[in-house]
């Protein structure tokens, strides 16, 4: 890419010059001879700019060998697409939820696909904080609305967890 804008602009400042010295070239039998002066002094500049550029191309295939293979890590897919689409839903509930002024500790979802493809929810765990408890009717209807999935909620705090039911 480099090449090729080296070589437009060997061009556009070659006009600009060819442009100069035409319009400086007296009327008379000069003329004849300067314009085709001029022509050759152009073709010879454009020339050595393209081949100057095609020199330094490497037109050289590696060998299969010499091409580094991709390697990832041994995981399923559906995992790994199990494991985005839970971080997707996780981060869209939280915003959601953000809306209503509830702000959770954390958000577990559980995914499944099934064999044809199929996602589904199998599990969802929301933590608040005890302040949020009596946020809960509103946080269950919120998760289910988007997920069709009834939530367990946890009650974070000093104390052991409670599940509010």
């Amino acid at each position: 890419m480099n090449g090729i804008k080296a070589v437009s602009m060997t061009l556009c400042y070659t006009c600009v010059a060819v442009s100069i010295i035409t319009v400086l070239i007296p009327q008379k039998r000069t003329r004849r001879v300067m314009g085709f002066v001029v022509g050759l002094f152009f073709i010879s500049t454009f020339l050595t700019a393209a081949a100057a550029q095609v020199s330094e191309l490497d037109l050289h295939s590696p060998y299969p060998s010499d091409i580094p293979i991709p390697t990832y890590p041994v995981e399923d897919s559906r995992d790994t697409v199990a494991r985005m689409t839970a971080d997707q839903l996780t981060q869209a509930l939280n915003e959601l939820l953000n809306n209503e002024g509830i702000f959770p500790d954390d958000i577990k979802l559980t995914l499944k696909i099934s064999d044809e493809g199929r996602i589904s929810v199998v599990r969802a765990v929301i933590y608040i904080s005890e302040q949020d408890i009596h946020k809960t009717p509103t946080i269950k209807s919120i998760v289910y609305r988007n997920i069709s999935k009834e939530p367990e909620i946890h009650v974070t705090g000093e104390e052991a967890q409670q599940v509010v039911g």
